[in-house]
C-alpha cells in the first residue's frame, strides 16, 4: 500500500480528537489499524494506552455505547500475550478467551492464533473500571452456561461463601442472580491483576479493587509512573456483598457487623498503599480517588501524604480531596475555578461525613484571599466573614480612587509605582453558588458582602438552600421568620439570580432588583405553604427589560407585583405558585374571600404599596393593598406559563390573546383549605372564556357552527402541551373547540381530574 498522503501531525491531531476522555471512539480508532503501517504505528499508543476502560464508556455523540466487540478484542488480544497461558485464572479463561465465550462477542479469532506483531502492552497506560459513572461494567464479558457450568464445576458458589463475598442465608430464589453478580466481581478483579501484572511500570492510572488491595500491596514498588490509583469498592460490582436477606421481609439489609469492618481494613489496606508508594516515589502518585465508605479521618490522612497540586487553574470534583488535604501548600494564583460539594450533593452522593470534615479544614485556613484570578466559586457559606476580605479590598479601592493620591517628590520609585498602579486588581468574580446549612440562619451577611465586593464583574448570583422538610410541616406566611436581601445592591451585571431558602420567608428589596436591570433570569424561592390572604402584600413595581425567566415560589410568588410584567417585554418562562403540602394539593383562600379582596383593591393606584418590613409602613400618607392580577400583560416572546394554587385559581383565559409564541400552559389547582383535603376549588369553562370576546351564537341544526366560531377564538398556533390538574370543569364542545381551533397543533394534553376531565394525546406516527 503506498504511503499515507496525510501528515502525521495531522493524523496525530485527528487521533487525540477520537481518544477524548469524553467520546472516547474505540471502533474508529480500531479501524484506522488497517490502513497502513503508518496509521497503525501511530493509532496503537492511543487505542491502548489512553482509554483501556473496562467498562464501555458512553458516547456524547449520539449517546449510544461504544461496540463491545472493539474492548473485547483488545482485552482478549492482551490476556493472549500473557505467558505462560496457565497462569491466566480458569474463570477468566473461560469467560473471556474461550469459544463459547465468545458467541455474543461476534468475533470470529481462533483460540491459539499466530504470534502478534505488537508486543500491545507495552502500550498501556490506563486501566480505567468505574461502572458507576460509565455504565455497567462486563458488557463483554457474557455471563453464559459455560462460565455458570465452570462455577458449578468448581464450587465458587461455597468459595464465595467462605470468602464472605456471598452469604450461606441468601434464599434459593436470589442464589442464582448472587452467584452471577459474584462472578462478575471475581471476573473483574481477575481481569485487572491480569492486565497489569506485566505492565506496573509503565501503568500512570490504575483502578484497583479494594478486595484486592493486599497483593498490590505487595508489588507497589513496581508502579514507577504511577500518577492517579482509584479504589474501587467490590459492592460497585456485587450488590450482594455486605447484604443479607432479612428474616421477616424482601429486603436486604446493611449488614453492620461485617460490613464496617471490611470498609476499616480496607481503609488501613489503601493508606498502607499510597504511604509506602509515597516514601518509594516521591512526588509520582498525585491523586487518589475512593468510594464514599471510606472515612473522613482515612481519606484526608491519605490526601495529605500526596503533593499539592501543580498550580491548579479548577479545583473542583475530580481534585478537591487533594486541595483540602494540602490547602497551605496549593498555589491559587492561577485558579479561575473553585467547585466543592454542597450540603444537598454531598448528602445524594453519600459525601456528607467527609463534606463536614473538608469545611472544618478549609474554615480554619482561609484560601479565599489567595485566588487573585478566581472567576466561579461555588461552595458551602464559611460563616458571616466569609467576604470581608474582598469588602476591605473593594474599600480600599473606592477610598484611592476618590483621593487621587499624587506622590510627593520625596516618595522612592517603588513607592511611586505603587501609587501609579493604585492597588492589587480585585479578584474579577463573575459566578457565585453558596450553599446553606440545614436549620440555620441563610446566609445574609455573606451575600451582601458579595454584592458589594464584587459588584463590577458578577453575573450570576446562587444560593442553594439544603430542604429536609417533612410532608407533615406546615410552613406559615405569619408565624415564619423572615429573611431579607437586596437592600443597597447594585449589579448593574447580574444576569442570573437565584436565591432559596427553607425555615424561612424570603423577602427582596425592589429598589435593589431595580438597579439590576441586566437580570436576564429570577428564582425566588420559599417553603411558604400556607396564608392569611388579609397579611399578603404587593411589593412595588420594577420594570426588567432583559428578563426572559421568571420563576417564583412560596412568599415570593404571593407579594410580586405582577405589574411589573408590563415592563418585561422578553420574558420567556413564568413560573408562580407556593409549595405543595399533602397529595399535591395547594392551599387556595374562599372564593368568597379572594373577590372580597378584589374590590377592596377597585381604585387603589398600584404604585401605593407596601416595601421592606419597618420601612413605611404605617406611616400617615403609606397605603399598602394585596397583589392584583390584571391579566393584560403583553408578552409576545412568553412560550412556557406554569402557574399554581391561587394563580392558576384566578387564571384569565382572555389573558392568552396577549402571548402569540406560547408553546406549554400548565394549571395546577389541586386545592385543600387550612389542609382539609375535603374543600377544594373549582374552575367553571366555558365557550366564552375562549372566544376572542365576541358574541357566540348557538349551533345551527345544519352543523355550520365550525366555520363561523373558528375565526372567534383565542388562536394559539404554537402550543403543544397543556395540563389542567384540578377540579376544572368544561362546558359541552369546550376541550373539542380548544383542539381543533385554539391549539391545533396540541401534542399533549390533560383536562381536569376525575368525571369531568378527558385526556387527549395526539399520535406522533
Amino acid at each position: 500500500m503506498p504511503q499515507a498522503s496525510l501528515p502525521l501531525e495531522c493524523l496525530l491531531k485527528i487521533l487525540h480528537v477520537l481518544a477524548n476522555q469524553d467520546s472516547y471512539d474505540t471502533d474508529t480508532m480500531a479501524r484506522l489499524l488497517r490502513v497502513s503501517k503508518t496509521f497503525c504505528a501511530a493509532t496503537l499508543p492511543f487505542l491502548y494506552g489512553d482509554g483501556l476502560d473496562i467498562c464501555i464508556r458512553k458516547r456524547h455523540v449520539d449517546h449510544k455505547y461504544n461496540s463491545t466487540t472493539t474492548t473485547a478484542q483488545m482485552i482478549r488480544t492482551l490476556l493472549r500475550q500473557v505467558h505462560p497461558q496457565n497462569r491466566i485464572p480458569g474463570l477468566l479463561r473461560v469467560a473471556c478467551l474461550s469459544q463459547d465465550g465468545q458467541d455474543d462477542l461476534e468475533s470470529t479469532e481462533e483460540q491459539s492464533p499466530s504470534p502478534p506483531i505488537f508486543k500491545y502492552g507495552r502500550f498501556i497506560r490506563r486501566i480505567v473500571s468505574q461502572w458507576e459513572k460509565h455504565g455497567h461494567p462486563f458488557r463483554f464479558v457474557p455471563i453464559n452456561s459455560l462460565v455458570m457450568e465452570y462455577a458449578t464445576t468448581h464450587q465458587l458458589f461455597d468459595q464465595y461463601v467462605a470468602e464472605e463475598i456471598l452469604f450461606n442465608n441468601i434464599p434459593d430464589d436470589f442464589k442464582a442472580e448472587a452467584l452471577q453478580d459474584a462472578l462478575k466481581m471475581d471476573t473483574h478483579r481477575q481481569l485487572i491483576w491480569m492486565l497489569c501484572q506485566d505492565h506496573m511500570d509503565t501503568i500512570e492510572e490504575l483502578t484497583i479493587p479494594v478486595f484486592d488491595i493486599e497483593r498490590y500491596i505487595d508489588h507497589v514498588g513496581q508502579f514507577t509512573f504511577l500518577s492517579k490509583v482509584i479504589f474501587s469498592d467490590d459492592n460497585d460490582t456485587n450488590p450482594w456483598w455486605g447484604y443479607r436477606k432479612a428474616r421477616d421481609g424482601n429486603e436486604f439489609a446493611y449488614d453492620q457487623e461485617v460490613a464496617p469492618e471490611k470498609h476499616n481494613r480496607y481503609s488501613r489496606g489503601i493508606l498502607q498503599f499510597v504511604q509506602q508508594h509515597t516514601s518509594i516515589h516521591k512526588n509520582v502518585l498525585r491523586n487518589m480517588e475512593a468510594n464514599s465508605w471510606m472515612t473522613p479521618d482515612v481519606f484526608f490522612e491519605i490526601q495529605a501524604l500526596l503533593p499539592p497540586l501543580h498550580n491548579p487553574q479548577s479545583i473542583d470534583y475530580a481534585n478537591w480531596g487533594n486541595f483540602v488535604g494540602r490547602v497551605k501548600d496549593t498555589n491559587l494564583d492561577h485558579a479561575e475555578s473553585i467547585t466543592l460539594y454542597i450540603k444537598y450533593e454531598a448528602r445524594y452522593l453519600g459525601w456528607g461525613q467527609k463534606q463536614e470534615k473538608a469545611y472544618e479544614i478549609i474554615r480554619n485556613q482561609p484560601f479565599l484571599p489567595r485566588c487573585r484570578v478566581l472567576k466561579e466559586l461555588k461552595m458551602d457559606t464559611l460563616g458571616p466573614d466569609m467576604f470581608q476580605w474582598a469588602v476591605q479590598e473593594k474599600k480600599q479601592r473606592d477610598e484611592a480612587r476618590q483621593r487621587k493620591r499624587i506622590p510627593s517628590q520625596n516618595v522612592s520609585t517603588r513607592q511611586h509605582r505603587y501609587h501609579n498602579n493604585d492597588l492589587e486588581p480585585l479578584v474579577p468574580l463573575r459566578s457565585v453558588t453558596i450553599g446553606t446549612q440545614e436549620w440555620q440562619q441563610p446566609p445574609v451577611q455573606e451575600l451582601d458582602d458579595i454584592a458589594f465586593a464584587f459588584s463590577d464583574t458578577l453575573e450570576e448570583l446562587v444560593m442553594q438552600a439544603w430542604w429536609d422538610k417533612a410532608w407533615n410541616e406546615f410552613e406559615h406566611l405569619a408565624s415564619t421568620p423572615q429573611v431579607a436581601y437586596g437592600r443597597g445592591w447594585n449589579l448593574l451585571h447580574l444576569r442570573n439570580l437565584v436565591l432559596s431558602v427553607n425555615h424561612f420567608q424570603l423577602h427582596f428589596d425592589m429598589e435593589g432588583l431595580r438597579r439590576c436591570r441586566a437580570l436576564e433570569s429570577i428564582r425566588l424561592n420559599d417553603e411558604i405553604m400556607l396564608y392569611d390572604h388579609q397579611e399578603v402584600r404587593s411589593w412595588s413595581p420594577v420594570s426588567l427589560p432583559h428578563l426572559k425567566l421568571l420563576d417564583l415560589q412560596g412568599s415570593t410568588a404571593l407579594h410580586f407585583n405582577m405589574d411589573s410584567l408590563h415592563h418585561s417585554p422578553c420574558l420567556e418562562t413564568l413560573r408562580l405558585g407556593i409549595q405543595s403540602m399533602s397529595e399535591g394539593r395547594y392551599y387556595i383562600p374562599s372564593a368568597e374571600e379572594l373577590e372580597r379582596d378584589d374590590s377592596d383593591n377597585q381604585g387603589t393606584d398600584s404604585n401605593e404599596v407596601s416595601e421592606m418590613p419597618g420601612s413605611n409602613q404605617g406611616e400617615p400618607g403609606s397605603i399598602v393593598r394585596r397583589p392584583r392580577y390584571t391579566w393584560d400583560w403583553h408578552l409576545p416572546n412568553l412560550s412556557c406559563v406554569s402557574l399554581a394554587a391561587v394563580f392558576a385559581f384566578q387564571f384569565d383565559f382572555q389573558w392568552l390573546q396577549y402571548l402569540p409564541n406560547l408553546q406549554e400552559i400548565c394549571l395546577y389547582m389541586k386545592s385543600s383549605q387550612n389542609n382539609d383535603s375535603s374543600i377544594t376549588h373549582e374552575r367553571h369553562v366555558t365557550l366564552k372564556d375562549i372566544s376572542r370576546g365576541q358574541q357566540l351564537h348557538q349551533q345551527d341544526e345544519d352543523g355550520s357552527e365550525e366555520e363561523i366560531l373558528s375565526d372567534r377564538f383565542i388562536s394559539l398556533p404554537k402550543v403543544t402541551l397543556m395540563h389542567f390538574i384540578g377540579l376544572w370543569n368544561f362546558e359541552e364542545k369546550v376541550v373539542e373547540i380548544i383542539c381543533s381551533f385554539v391549539a391545533p397543533n396540541l401534542a399533549f394534553a390533560y383536562f381536569g381530574e376525575g368525571p369531568t376531565g378527558i385526556t387527549f394525546q395526539r399520535s406522533t406516527v
